[in-house]
């Protein structure tokens, strides 16, 4: 007979977290060995464990859960490929964290940097805009936002729409190293716009708000969020909603160093 253990167990002996093999269960990516009909509970067998230890393990690597899935479907002969398939992202990924680390060591050396920054207090017109809501945490915010975005272009697409206006980011939560959050990914459409699919059309009303200009990587934006909160506490202002980010050039085609990002961040 197989024993069977109650998640709690489980993730003791596999080192995966409650919370994680609740959301491996509904992505079906791990599922119980049995759920107890009476009351609910999830029973894993201990003939689980080491399927439990590949998806630690690749996990640790920020393998996608999707990918995962192939990995754990394939054949012994098809998982080398799958897994040199994902080494490049490894390398993008180191490559930015040391890029993240020069970065910290030149705002160490010289912080002044942290004020570079030019704030203005502007009015932002209200909008029509194509608008898509994601729930997303540190590590994959960038894939939701150009997934995101992926699908609103290819809304606009099929309704025969043209962006009217540089896209942005809505950040309703803060998104860090412990917390996931919600973030909205918007593109101007202008009005009478219809789209098909997950996509959907709104009204973003018109707000006043501190406004200041980041040049550069996306990954080191970060001073310009310090130089917005130390003006709002120098001058005394509250917060009055979420922060926004307008791309106004394209990374397609804009070197690194030239990529312009205005942040604005509304007042009450």
């Amino acid at each position: 007979m197989t024993r069977l253990v109650r998640i709690g167990t489980f993730s003791a002996m596999t080192r995966l977290s409650v919370k994680a093999l609740r959301l491996y269960d509904e992505v079906g990516l791990l599922r119980p060995a049995k759920v107890d009909p009476s009351s609910g509970y999830r029973l894993y067998a201990l003939t689980q464990a080491g399927q439990a230890e590949t998806i630690r393990r690749l996990r640790a690597l920020d393998m996608p859960i999707e990918d995962i899935k192939r990995v754990l479907a394939a054949s012994p002969a098809q998982v080398p490929g799958l897994l040199e398939a994902h080494r490049p992202r490894l390398r993008v990924e180191r490559d930015r964290h040391d890029h993240m680390l020069d970065a910290i060591t030149r705002m160490i050396d010289n912080e002044e940097r942290l004020m570079d920054y030019t704030i203005t207090v502007e009015t932002l017109p209200s909008q029509t805009v194509a608008s898509l809501r994601r729930r997303t945490d540190l590590a994959g915010v960038g894939v939701t936002i150009a997934e995101g975005f992926g699908t609103l272009v290819g809304a606009m697409t099929m309704a025969g729409r043209q962006p009217v206006a540089a896209p942005f980011l809505v950040f309703h939560d803060v998104i860090d190293a412990d917390n996931a959050g919600d973030v909205e990914i918007c593109i101007p459409v202008g009005a009478g716009a219809a789209l098909a699919g997950p996509a959907g059309v709104r009204r973003v009303d018109a707000v006043t708000a501190a406004v200041t200009t980041h040049r550069g990587r996306h990954d080191e934006i970060a001073p310009a969020y310090h130089a917005l909160t130390a003006w709002f506490t120098e001058q005394g202002y509250e917060v009055g909603g979420p922060p926004r980010e307008t791309y106004l050039n394209d990374p397609a085609v804009t070197a690194e160093a030239d990529l312009l990002t205005q942040v604005a961040w509304p007042m009450a």
